[in-house]
């Protein structure tokens, strides 16, 4: 594990000036956070694969200091996210998306399959019509309730709608760093950052589940792009019969369940995940799933 730090960093990316976290030197790998969700969650993950690659987690636009888009569907991120690649002359990576950054790594894939080496799609969206009641509820929420909601969250005392997420989320808090926790702090403070997973969660669902224009199964099934499917088996958001289903219908897929763990997975179950990972992203292509 390289002693380095993770670096902060910024670059325009279609007039947006657009944050980044960098670390290490080697194969390029892209790390796509979710809705609700700071890219400096992915540090701990940085910190282990920094050692042999070069590891990129850019914030999302409407996040920690990056403005918003027009539109946060899947696809549209994805555009967003290959201008960002070409701002940085970066030609491929590995992606690495956890739920809503999972539906926007694949449509990254699916636009870009000469850019996209490997894939994996974490606890991630897009991969069935099945999700829990509570994103459901936040998906058919009127767009002036969801702008109330951002501000009410925002307001002093937002530590609670924090403890709720994790009890939702994750089956193993107490693993999670301090500076993560931290991280989350500040994101439930930003009215700018509720206001945009809100409708990221209006984007992707409706009464029916996950919406049907932001299912990628059917595409992903038409690539040769490695896939690595990454479950906890506790994930109440989204069931992992799905992962697990939806790695059956791609050419080469490799499906991992990780025990003990909810729907941020990678954080309940840390040294698992990149065991599976780890691999993955560095191991030579004929070694691949």
């Amino acid at each position: 594990m390289t002693n380095q730090k993770v670096k902060t960093r910024r670059v325009l990316v279609d007039g947006i000036s657009t944050r980044y976290y960098e670390h290490g030197e080697g194969v390029a790998v892209l790390l796509i956070a979710g809705a609700a969700s700071s890219a400096r969650d992915w540090f701990p993950v940085m910190r282990d694969l920094g050692d042999t690659c070069r590891v990129i987690a850019p914030v999302l636009p409407g996040f920690d200091g990056t403005s918003s888009l027009p539109s946060v569907k899947p696809v549209h991120m994805a555009a967003f996210l290959a201008a960002f690649l070409d701002a940085l002359n970066i030609d491929s990576v590995i992606a690495i998306g956890h739920s809503y950054g999972g539906s926007v790594a694949a449509e990254l894939a699916i636009a870009q399959p000469d850019v996209v080496r490997r894939l994996v799609l974490v606890d991630a969206n897009g991969l069935g019509r099945a999700a829990h009641p509570a994103a459901i509820a936040l998906g058919i929420l009127p767009s002036r309730v969801a702008d109330l909601m951002s501000v009410m969250a925002s307001l002093p005392g937002s530590e609670a709608a924090l403890a709720l997420s994790a009890l939702l989320l994750l089956r193993q808090p107490w693993r999670v760093p301090l500076e993560t926790w931290r991280a989350q702090e500040r994101l439930v403070r930003s009215r700018q950052a509720l206001r945009t997973s809100l409708e990221i969660f209006r984007e992707c669902a409706d009464l029916s589940g996950q919406r049907p224009d932001t299912l990628v199964v059917d595409r992903l099934a038409r690539l040769s792009t490695p896939v690595l499917i990454v479950w906890g088996d506790m994930d109440t958001l989204l069931p992992a019969w799905q992962g697990r289903a939806a790695a059956r219908r791609l050419r080469s897929s490799r499906f991992v369940l990780l025990t003990c763990a909810g729907h941020v997975s990678y954080l309940d179950r840390h040294t698992d995940f990149m065991d599976a990972v780890g691999p993955f992203v560095r191991d030579s292509a004929d070694r691949v799933p």
